[in-house]
């Protein structure tokens, strides 16, 4: 049986959603260009952001997807995915092809993601958790930070808000095609979609569970046939080895720290493999493994210091990744302190409205990219999904009981909505 909201709750919410949606979006929108031309006005593109900006120079330009790293020539590549490169291609092509229009796209991504967050989690949660979650997101300035910058980070979250609210609604099919396409730009992501498939087992038929993943690998499949044909392997990205080289590697467990494959002199006899980026990957990758094999412990020491680091529990270790993401490290500074009462305060929401699938999803989205990052490379920016997670528990933990009360209703009918979807559309 529905428990249906009351109507005065009901003529509230919606009297109420369009102008709170705008007044987040104003409020996401000054916060960024304020960072953006009184922070980091001239700041030039480094590393990541970079390699981003050339890619979607590429495509505009009519090249296709091509880079020079790591060879010396442009060449076909897959040490990127392709999503964010392919919009920034877009746009570049459509408007101008300079920094500040990608920038400026971002800026638009990270506000987009605001408004929606505050959206998916007030039809769920009620319009405090709503406005809270909406209100936290406009403000973490982790978050600001990659808004601002050329990096892939906006579109991933707004992907992932997009996926939480599909999940919640055991929409699996829209949950495929978006769990693929997000996969296609957070290399991260990869094995996401066996997190949320163990999910859904528990909540719809094993036949619907292996029609999202099948739905996911349909997605991503065309690249990965691209990358057959123009890199003779079928990979979903040529920069795993790398990563894995960068903190696990014998010049990386010398130094302590993150290191560069790419530079570094330990590296030198196998530069002919550059010329092929699957090959290059492949030495890369081993050259980590068999020095994990022969040094078991060094697992335990980067996760111990990606820890410290992705907490920030020692900044000074982020000095190299901030200023290579285009921080401003005076605003860093300023504002770090806030990281630590909205992990308390987000990690408690969390848990306590854990039997919330919302809730849930993003505390299990949250704990996965963490661990992703823990385990292998990590950077403040890095830490946007958790702060996602939190700031859609902090609106958790600000619920009322008559936000309960009043989206019980709206729950009930949009699940029962899609088992009749699915009851349509049997697979």
């Amino acid at each position: 049986m529905n428990l249906r909201a009351p109507r005065t709750w009901t003529r509230f919410e919606q009297a109420g959603r369009v102008p709170q949606a705008i007044a987040l979006g104003v409020l996401a929108t000054v916060v960024r260009l304020a960072y953006w031309l009184l922070a980091t006005p001239d700041r030039p593109l480094h590393s990541d952001a970079s390699q981003y900006d050339f890619l979607a120079k590429n495509i505009a330009g009519g090249l296709g997807y091509v880079d020079v790293f790591p060879q010396l020539a442009l060449h076909p590549t897959a040490f990127r995915p392709p999503v964010y490169p392919g919009v920034l291609g877009f746009v570049y092509w459509l408007l101008w092809p300079s920094p500040g229009v990608g920038r400026l796209l971002n800026v638009v991504i990270g506000v987009a993601v605001v408004v929606v967050t505050y959206l998916v989690v007030r039809r769920r949660l009620g319009p405090r958790a709503g406005l809270v979650a909406g209100g936290a997101l406009a403000l973490v300035p982790n978050i600001v930070a990659n808004d601002t910058y050329v990096l892939t980070e906006p579109l991933s979250l707004l992907l992932i808000v997009v996926l939480l609210d599909a999940m919640a609604d055991e929409r699996w099919l829209r949950a495929g095609v978006v769990t693929g396409v997000l996969v296609l730009t957070r290399p991260s992501a990869q094995f996401l979609v066996v997190v949320f498939a163990v999910w859904l087992l528990r909540r719809i038929s094993w036949q619907r569970v292996a029609a999202y993943v099948a739905v996911a690998g349909l997605v991503v499949a065309p690249w990965v046939v691209r990358n057959w044909i123009q890199l003779d392997s079928p990979v979903l990205v040529t920069s795993n080895g790398f990563n894995y080289a960068a903190v696990y590697s014998p010049p990386a467990k010398e130094a302590g720290h993150f290191i560069d494959p790419y530079r570094h002199p330990y590296f030198d006899d196998r530069r002919l493999a550059q010329f092929d980026e699957v090959a290059w990957d492949r030495s890369l990758r081993e050259v980590a493994v068999e020095n994990v094999k022969d040094h078991p412990g060094i697992v335990a020491k980067v996760v111990m210091r990606n820890t410290a680091a992705y907490f920030e529990l020692r900044p000074g270790i982020n000095g190299y990744a901030e200023e290579a993401d285009g921080r401003s490290t005076g605003v860093r500074n300023a504002t770090l302190w806030l990281l630590y009462p909205l992990l308390v305060a987000g990690a408690i929401g969390l848990w306590t409205r854990r039997r919330e699938p919302l809730v849930a999803l993003a505390g299990l989205t949250g704990a996965y990219f963490t661990a992703a990052s823990l385990v292998f490379v990590q950077a403040p920016r890095l830490r946007a999904p958790l702060e996602l997670a939190l700031c859609i528990g902090l609106g958790a933990l600000a619920t009322g009981r008559g936000d309960n009360q009043g989206v019980a209703g709206g729950v009930s009918e949009r699940a029962d909505a899609a088992r009749s979807a699915d009851a349509k559309h049997p697979v």
